[in-house]
């Protein structure tokens, strides 16, 4: 049966709303490497004034929960009408019990960047020592019962892809009651600079990415794969991001990300109007030959949970 459009006025009403200045990690393909400043919150609160805006996502180029004026930000925010909050992070901070759950009673929504259960991984992609922080303030969530409240984001990229299976059991087994495993494919953005050591193949990434999902979904956890083109989840294609925005009938690239490259392959593709396509900052690096036209109209493929 053909999947149905449906309206879901969340991720549109949705701001995001830059919360920090500095990070306490320093990933290597950081997308958005902080630079000591943070633009005026006043111009955040008149939007959500004029536009009656009812969710926010607390992030912006560094780490929200190292800036001291954190919970004073959440406040303002609340007084101008805010009433859902999604905050990006790290993690670390959380390790602190106190701070996370205080954290835990403001937040409705955590999205917790945490690029491998395995420490030497860890400290290869992020360039801290910080694996047990990270690893505690997942734990305390957790702990103080917002399980249900982490979204785990796990940025795919050449430190971590051939572990993703073992990454999805490990998600599975210790964060079972999880809101579901975001798998982001790297961009070439920020602190990548054009750098192949940095961003796999499609095609080298591809199976591990399928072979997650499928363990997740087995298990019984929601799972979505972003920023990688649909032409190249064969078979999986229900578990895109992109898709599912299209779905909701909400745009297919969120707010603030870089347009698909103009390619003839996509042009011709029946996926199209669903798919994230390739960036051209991949495309400076690894080409578009891996990219195939496709004639599956995107009304036929069944979406996985999300």
């Amino acid at each position: 049966m053909a999947a149905k459009k449906k309206n879901s006025p969340w991720i549109s009403e949705q701001l995001c709303v830059p919360a920090a200045r500095t990070c306490n990690i320093f990933c290597a393909y950081c997308q958005n490497p902080p630079d000591g400043k943070m633009p005026p919150l006043k111009a955040a609160l008149a939007a959500i004034r004029r536009r009656k805006i009812k969710a926010v996502s607390l992030e912006g180029g560094g780490e929200p929960t190292a800036n001291p004026d954190f919970f004073a930000l959440i406040k303002k925010l609340r007084a101008a009408g805010v009433e859902q909050f999604m905050l990006s992070t790290n993690g670390v901070t959380l390790a602190d019990k106190a701070f996370c759950e205080k954290a835990a009673a403001e937040i409705d929504s955590f999205t917790v960047n945490f690029p491998s259960h395995l420490p030497g991984i860890y400290a290869a992609a992020t360039r801290s020592v910080k694996f047990p922080l990270a690893l505690k303030g997942l734990l305390n969530l957790k702990a103080c019962g917002a399980a249900e409240k982490i979204r785990l984001f796990h940025i795919v990229s050449a430190f971590n892809y051939k572990e993703l299976p073992r990454f999805a059991a490990w998600a599975a087994k210790t964060l079972p009651g999880a809101a579901f495993v975001n798998f982001t494919f790297v961009r070439n953005a920020g602190r990548v600079k054009d750098n192949p050591a940095l961003v796999p193949a499609y095609g080298e990434a591809g199976p591990y990415i399928k072979l997650a999902l499928a363990k997740l979904k087995l298990a019984g956890m929601k799972a979505v794969i972003q920023n990688f083109p649909l032409c190249r989840l064969a078979g999986f294609e229900g578990f895109s991001f992109e898709f599912q925005r299209w779905l909701r009938g909400d745009k297919v690239l969120e707010e603030g990300v870089a347009d698909r490259a103009r390619s003839k392959t996509c042009a011709r593709c029946s996926l199209a109007p669903a798919c994230c396509g390739a960036r051209s900052d991949y495309g400076r690096i690894r080409g578009f030959a891996e990219l195939k036209t496709s004639s599956l109209k995107p009304e036929l493929i069944k979406p996985e949970r999300f």
